[in-house]
């Protein structure tokens, strides 16, 4: 009993991290809302304002303004949140065997998986629609670049393989620290279809950091996987079929040949 009790609490200080970062990012982002809300208000009364936030329009112009405050939000997060944890992460750095020679092997994993994904499900989805994840966006490319595919890898990468997984490490086997570490990962992105896709990356992610053993691998792949994702949605949402055909067939013979070049070191 006193074993289980002892891992139960030794379980919530890890899940402490993802929860300060939930909390941290929901306070800063409803700060905005609140700012908006403070200038949409106006000379309403409370029964008029609570009335008008339940109408398209309101929910309609709220979304514009938190979509062009998006990197203001995301810097103003990562100057907040970085330096908190990586003070955690700092006392599991290792020496690695990671060098820049190194780098077209997490980047080109990135890449062909990002392709592969995005290509099979989209056409998937066209047959039977189940997610509107193929939509696209509506914040500028650069912001999506900058905000998705630099600083929300960094930091994700820091809490998940850094914390997350190092901590579980601690009072739980390597495989069952990857599998609890995934479906942490996985159950932050609330969409049920990123929460399957996060939790499968999320296996790859800890397979090159051990394997490096630096965030800067995972990082990469991180990196990688999710700018192809917004630079290459809109080529594939044109449905050229023998080219979308060839490009998942190439990626998964690059992903074999990446494979075998790890295994050799």
């Amino acid at each position: 009993m006193k074993n289980k009790l002892k891992y139960v609490l030794n379980f919530i200080k890890v899940l402490i991290w993802p929860i300060i970062f939930m909390i941290g990012s929901f306070i800063i982002r409803y700060i905005f809302v609140a700012i908006f809300n403070s200038k949409e208000k106006g000379s309403m009364n409370e029964s008029e304002f609570l009335k008008y936030i339940s109408t398209v329009n309101y929910q309609e112009k709220l979304n514009g303004y938190i979509n062009s405050k998006t990197l203001l939000i995301v810097i103003i997060t990562f100057i907040i949140l970085f330096p908190i944890l990586y003070k955690v992460y700092k006392k599991y750095i290792k020496k690695s065997n990671y060098s820049i020679k190194d780098i077209y092997i997490p980047l080109l994993f990135g890449i062909s998986i990002s392709l592969i994904y995005n290509i099979s499900f989209y056409n998937f989805n066209n047959i039977v629609h189940f997610t509107n994840n193929f939509d696209g966006s509506t914040i500028p490319l650069y912001i999506q670049i900058i905000t998705t595919g630099i600083i929300g890898p960094i930091l994700e990468e820091i809490l998940f393989r850094g914390i997350v997984y190092n901590k579980l490490k601690e009072f739980n086997p390597t495989m069952r620290s990857i599998i609890l570490t995934s479906i942490i990962f996985g159950l932050i992105h609330f969409n049920l279809l990123n929460s399957i896709y996060a939790f499968g990356v999320s296996f790859m992610f800890i397979y090159l950091y051990e394997k490096y053993k630096t965030l800067k691998a995972p990082i990469t792949m991180h990196m990688a996987l999710n700018i192809t994702t917004i630079l290459t949605l809109d080529i594939i949402k044109l449905n050229y079929m023998i080219f979308n055909i060839y490009l998942v067939i190439v990626s998964i013979i690059i992903l074999l040949f990446l494979k075998q070049k790890i295994n050799q070191r």
